[in-house]
């Protein structure tokens, strides 16, 4: 079988985890990466073994890439993802796809019109465990769902200053943990919920951040069903996970890579494992495997959108994040529109 060969518009610091993903898989290979720095290109071409680094210009010329991947800050998200697709390239974008459901739209938009791929990286529903998941729910394990519970939270050092708490790159937690857990909720439920409030904690920490710090968000469904997700980066929280039904619950630790859960009914509980495989000797995956096995999958199918990511999905869920930030006044500077002189 031909390799499927990647292209990397991006050299960000996510590639170090993302490629230990990327060589567990044996019929891929990356062709070129690109970045808005020569040097940053280089160094990171140099660290993976990769042969050309190029400007993003010279990526897009290339004849021989099937799939570029985008792993750079949300804000340039839209932009690298419609040159490549107008580019007539399959894209493969990190999370948050975009900023707002509106740029999805543009980018879905652009999709059709070019007639290629376009996926929203959620690596956590390539999982085989969530799969495994969705199938004890859809046989009755714990009944009816009822709730549904995540938090992804941790704390950064009072020293940090990256683009996590930087408005300009669109930082905060929202976009960047919280959608884990609105993704999650959503791929239980499968629909919007029919109402939402949350609150944020902006500006109340030592750090005095203009983005949010933490946050809760409560949604409701038609049928009356509830949804909790927490997220922060100024406070150090359980990754944990909950669905509860009516007749029990499932437990999923570090439900954002999932590798186990507990499903309990009563006095009975079920143990699901499902552990990581690792195909590369020293080399330790955290499940990128699984996602760039699914996109390739896609890609051999001849699919425009992934079964298991839809554009719809992506849609829902950013469009639930932008609810939440207005409920919250929460406007990014490069989204407020300059005043006629």
């Amino acid at each position: 079988m031909r390799k499927i060969r990647w292209g990397l518009l991006g050299a960000g610091v996510l590639l170090e985890r993302w490629m230990k993903g990327f060589r567990q898989v044996e019929d891929a290979e990356i062709a070129a990466i690109a970045s808005r720095t020569p040097e940053t290109a280089r160094r990171m071409a140099d660290r993976f073994g990769i042969e050309d680094a190029l400007s993003y210009d010279e990526i897009l010329k290339r004849d021989d890439i099937d799939i570029m991947y985008i792993p750079v800050p949300h804000t340039a998200h839209k932009e690298l993802a419609i040159r490549a697709m107008e580019a007539g390239f399959p894209v493969l974008v990190e999370k948050p796809a975009a900023v707002c459901a509106e740029d999805w739209d543009e980018m879905t938009a652009c999709a059709r019109e070019n007639h290629v791929f376009l996926m929203e990286a959620v690596w956590t529903r390539c999982f085989p465990l969530m799969q495994r998941v969705m199938d004890e729910i859809t046989q009755g394990a714990i009944g009816d769902v009822r709730h549904v519970q995540a938090c992804f939270a941790f704390r950064v050092e009072d020293s940090y200053q990256g683009r996590l708490i930087d408005p300009d790159r669109a930082g905060g937690a929202l976009l960047d943990v919280g959608i884990y857990g609105l993704h999650f909720a959503q791929f239980i439920y499968g629909e919007l919920p029919k109402k939402i409030y949350s609150l944020a904690s902006m500006d109340t920490d030592s750090l005095h951040l203009e983005v949010d710090e933490q946050n809760v968000i409560i949604g409701q469904y038609e049928n009356g069903a509830l949804l909790t997700v927490t997220s922060a980066i100024r406070t150090e929280m359980p990754d944990t996970a909950w669905i509860y039904g009516t007749k029990g619950h499932i437990r999923i630790p570090t439900f954002w890579k999932p590798e186990s859960a507990q499903i309990v009914c009563g006095e009975t509980t079920v143990r699901l494992e499902s552990p990581v495989k690792q195909h590369v000797c020293r080399v330790v995956d955290e499940g990128y495997q699984y996602e760039i096995r699914h996109v390739q999958e896609c890609l051999r199918q001849g699919l425009t959108q992934s079964p298991l990511v839809t554009h719809a999905m992506t849609h829902d869920v950013l469009k639930m994040c932008d609810e939440i930030r207005r409920q919250w006044g929460l406007v990014y500077p490069f989204e407020q529109q300059v005043a006629p002189s």
